[in-house]
């Protein structure tokens, strides 16, 4: 056969196989948007040069959210303890044996060279079946949860949004937490339209985690007219607690791009979870936290809660206490000047340098 009659391919073949060819990043984590939306904002740094794919539930948030990322989704079986329900918790281990298998058949067919992993009981049997795959642990919160500690051992590096001490002999890496680029792109004007918000009054935000927060919601119900006598009142009320706009109160069950109500914000109340609180300290939004209280949780959120009061980050207020919550935001108006320049002085913001992680371990002999 002479040179010129050699098959040449197109430019959608010669494509194909470059595709192919690329390295393939595994991102896993999921049961609320908290671990979701971290994994996310990692994709404007790494999908140019790698092909991402997902590891979640079958069904879920994790699933819904990712569906316009243009990550390929993996459905798996994912466990979970369940505090209260001793019957129900007796067949998690039988449960998570099958999904480690699923998710073992899932690695094998995409041969990632990195995992990534948010923690949680959907990151679980991925991180546990990652083999001589570099892993990469992230913990938003004051202490590692429990999934990212059965993990631990098998991590090539453990990244945290807080300063953490090491962790079973690990050293964890404080890198800040990654935040979605797109919340530095708000627009208030915007917002305010969105909202309804005509006059001047100074716009609080209120809101618990991508499922609500009963307590929360219960309280800002109760006191809505006084509310709307201070402030203009954004309140992010969680999926199914949908609630009427009145004058100078929008309600919204869940806003999957809150940048421009984050924009409009003065001041805010929030649960707190790491993503909330990292993506409104890095927009310096003085804000009380109201934790979710421990028995409720493993008490993390009230952990978080301490860390930002301690280093003058926050104010921080227990649940029980709702009824003092009006003369807290008095003392938070007065404190925000020294609030926001305290945050000024914190790293909040880890997108950039996890990434960096990510492509050295990708890349590095065992990520091949």
């Amino acid at each position: 056969m002479q040179a010129s009659d050699t098959p040449r391919m197109n430019n959608t073949q010669l494509m194909g196989i470059i595709i192919r060819m690329r390295k393939k990043i595994v991102l896993t984590g999921g049961g609320t948007a908290g671990h979701v939306i971290p994994l996310l904002a990692l994709l404007p740094l790494l999908e140019g040069n790698y092909e991402i794919h997902y590891i979640g539930r079958k069904e879920g948030a994790e699933k819904e959210l990712t569906e316009d990322s243009g990550v390929v989704y993996h459905g798996i079986d994912c466990p979970r303890l369940t505090r209260g329900r001793l019957l129900e918790n007796l067949a998690v281990p039988f449960r998570l044996m099958r999904a480690r298998k699923e998710a073992r058949a899932v690695l094998s067919h995409i041969s990632p060279s990195l995992i990534v992993s948010k923690g949680g009981y959907v990151a679980l049997p991925a991180s546990l079946e990652c083999g001589k795959v570099p892993l990469l642990l992230h913990e938003s919160d004051t202490s590692l949860g429990l999934a990212n500690k059965l993990a631990a051992k098998r991590a090539a590096a453990i990244c945290s949004s807080f300063p953490l001490p090491p962790y079973g002999g690990r050293k964890i890496v404080h890198t800040g937490s990654p935040l979605r680029g797109g919340i530095y792109r708000g627009n208030a004007e915007r917002g305010r339209r969105m909202c309804g918000f005509y006059d001047n009054k100074k716009t609080l935000l209120v809101m618990g985690g991508s499922l609500g927060a009963k307590a929360i919601n219960d309280w800002a119900d109760a006191h809505i007219g006084e509310l709307t006598s201070r402030y203009n009142v954004i309140h992010i009320r969680g999926r199914g607690n949908d609630a009427p706009r009145r004058n100078g109160y929008a309600p919204f069950s869940y806003i999957s791009d809150p940048a421009d109500l984050f924009a409009l914000t003065d001041l805010a109340v929030t649960r707190g979870g790491g993503n909330t609180l990292f993506e409104l300290g890095a927009l310096r939004k003085p804000m009380i936290i109201v934790p979710l209280p421990k028995g409720a949780s493993r008490g993390d959120q009230v952990k978080n809660a301490e860390f930002f009061e301690k280093h003058s980050l926050a104010l921080s207020l227990d649940q029980n206490e709702l009824s003092s919550l009006s003369g807290e935001l008095d003392l938070l108006e007065k404190k925000a000047p020294s609030l926001i320049a305290a945050m000024g002085d914190f790293a909040f913001d880890g997108t950039a340098k996890i990434a960096e992680i990510c492509v050295a371990l990708a890349e590095s002999p065992h990520g091949s």
